[in-house]
């Protein structure tokens, strides 16, 4: 049996309350998931969330940082599957993607939404937002200029200009696929027009 250490009871502790967070938030929204309500879906106190995190927003922006890594390590295990053919545009099918994997969320979506206008009316959490967004960032050029070496091609643009771009506009591409279904398809028209701009074969 393990043994475990303080620092690994704080560890499984903490996991525990960002993953009854995640539930709770995508649930309930930012304003009405309570602490409360998250404590005891982990199976503790409240007094365990301040002992963990510094606030509300320093929960919510840590069960962000996990559902980030989800969605790139879903990105990754779908490129392994599906890998691009060198020097084949039609190969990248990073439009069908995107619909399998971030449209299935229809409450991430919403939450999405929701914290954003948050920041924008608290200054101080704005700065917390932003600084962890760029730290997601990160995460996403790493990944999209392994993907152009896969596949044998360069971006014309650096791959943390070209992250951030595809981040700010697929928000946008999947909250209005929520809205009207219809226009489902608007991201993959959107890619095929940036890829002719973005990619330089060879």
């Amino acid at each position: 049996m393990e043994r475990w250490t303080p620092e690994r009871r704080r560890e499984l502790t903490r996991t525990a309350l960002i993953e009854a967070a995640t539930q709770v938030f995508a649930r309930r929204g930012f304003y009405g998931a309570s602490l409360d309500e998250i404590a005891a879906t982990a199976g503790f106190t409240r007094g365990a969330i301040y002992k963990n995190f510094e606030d509300k927003e320093g929960l919510f922006l840590a069960t962000l940082d996990r559902h980030s890594r989800q969605v790139l390590a879903a990105f990754s295990e779908w490129f392994e599957e599906h890998p691009p053919e060198p020097q084949t545009l039609a190969q990248i099918p990073v439009a069908e993607a995107f619909r399998q994997i971030l449209a299935r969320e229809p409450d991430w979506v919403a939450l999405d939404l929701e914290i954003r206008l948050y920041a924008l009316r608290n200054p101080e959490f704005r700065h917390r937002y932003v600084a962890n967004y760029q730290e997601s960032t990160k995460a996403v050029a790493s990944f999209i200029a392994d993907l152009a070496t896969s596949a044998g091609f360069r971006w014309k643009i650096a791959p943390a200009r070209l992250a951030h771009i595809l981040e700010v506009s697929a928000e946008g591409f999947l909250a209005w696929a929520f809205l009207d279904p219809d226009e489902g398809e608007l991201f993959k028209s959107f890619f095929d027009l940036l890829l002719g701009a973005i990619v330089e074969e060879g």
